[in-house]
């Protein structure tokens, strides 16, 4: 499998009891197999929500076995524009999905996702999109 990045909305439903079953084993299956990217704004998205010290610690070193995907300076300038194009076209993302997005794009890599925001960007820019339906097909294929 190719590498992905998974966005926080679906990091937290992975670690829901109650989760989707389906969305849980893609995530455990990228993770073992090393196919995780890490970008530098999902990190503290994810991180902040931790309920305690104990739990920040416990998810920190989760996430240091994954591929860290910096962006260089010049990455602002083209979010701005990225993200203005968006709102131009109707489209009012929040400004983390948006980059997340862009960084996707950018490193033409899918995003596994349980937000809704980045369907409506992948409707109006090339963002692939990944999910347990679309992997199970071009296994079976």
């Amino acid at each position: 499998m190719a590498k992905v990045i998974i966005d926080t909305s679906a990091w937290i439903a992975s670690f829901q009891r109650e989760g989707d079953l389906e969305l849980k084993g893609l995530v455990k299956r990228l993770i073992t197999e090393q196919d995780v990217l890490l970008p530098g704004i999902i990190k503290a998205e994810f991180l902040r929500g931790a309920k305690d010290g104990k739990e920040y610690e416990k998810l920190s070193d989760l996430l240091k076995g994954l591929a860290y995907l910096p962006v260089e300076d010049t990455f602002w300038e083209r979010l701005s524009r990225f993200s203005f194009e968006l709102f131009r076209k109707g489209l009012t993302v929040p400004l983390t999905d948006t980059c997340i997005a862009l960084i996707a794009i950018e490193n033409d890599v899918p995003v596994v996702h349980k937000d809704k925001h980045f369907d409506l960007i992948a409707q109006r820019k090339p963002l692939k999109i990944l999910t347990p339906k679309s992997v199970e097909f071009r296994e079976r294929s």
